[in-house]
């Protein structure tokens, strides 16, 4: 009989030691998961700022159909997934090397979303110009509405941010200084860069933790071509 009651009294220590083990690991991972989250947003945050905080607003020149000359725009792309600007900061040679192009894309990873970024050179406005595939003027405003290649992931490409539930981009439109602006998905603008870009970055995850976090950059360069 003391027999059986010791085997018991050390069966339920056994399950009430597993049951601690597991309450205490599954902590861990969640305290894991969100330290590991929070070290990839705070280095992808780093990046968004010193390439946008670079951005300049570089030309780009192309060919438009039955138009005499070239056509000249700044060279920004911005939709809600994807980016493509000029900015003096580079990733491999920091704020220094002349101006780079930066092409930044969500895309589907093995867990989630990722962000990849391309850092180009650019070589001018008709290089520029290359990434433009054409264009057409709004009817009622006679705005250009650009149209874009689309951005390829490269062997050269990195990933600045990964295993995200989303991350999408929104560009801070006003039209002017004494009109309130707005957050635009897509930027409609062929003539002058966005006031600012904002990231709202979302992991994955259940905890309480894992909100969505949003990253916000001025850009300080307002010329526009002439």
């Amino acid at each position: 009989m003391e027999v059986l009651v010791a085997i018991t009294l050390l069966s339920l220590l056994s399950v009430g030691l597993l049951m601690s083990l597991r309450v205490g690991a599954r902590a861990w991972e969640t305290a894991h998961t969100s330290l590991m989250l929070d070290r990839r947003i705070a280095s992808a945050n780093a990046i968004f700022h010193a390439a946008l905080e670079g951005a300049a607003p570089a030309l780009a020149e192309f060919e438009r159909a039955r138009m005499s000359s070239a056509t000249t725009v700044v060279f920004f792309e911005g939709l809600p997934e994807s980016m493509r600007f000029a900015s003096a900061y580079s990733l491999e040679g920091g704020p220094r090397g002349g101006l780079r192009i930066i092409e930044l894309q969500v895309v589907p990873g093995p867990r989630g979303r990722r962000v990849l970024f391309n850092d180009l050179p650019y070589l001018g406005p008709r290089q520029a110009g290359g990434f433009i595939t054409g264009a057409t003027e709004e009817p009622l405003t006679g705005e250009l509405r650009l149209f874009w290649a689309p951005i390829q992931a490269l062997p050269a490409s990195f990933i600045i941010a990964d295993e995200l539930e989303s991350c999408a981009f929104s560009y801070y439109y006003q039209e002017t200084a004494d009109q309130p602006g707005r957050w635009l998905p897509v930027w409609p603008q062929a003539m002058q860069v966005p006031y600012a870009v904002a990231i709202q970055i979302v992991g994955r995850g259940n905890s309480a933790r894992l909100r969505p976090v949003s990253i916000t950059v001025p850009i300080r360069s307002r010329m526009r071509p002439l």
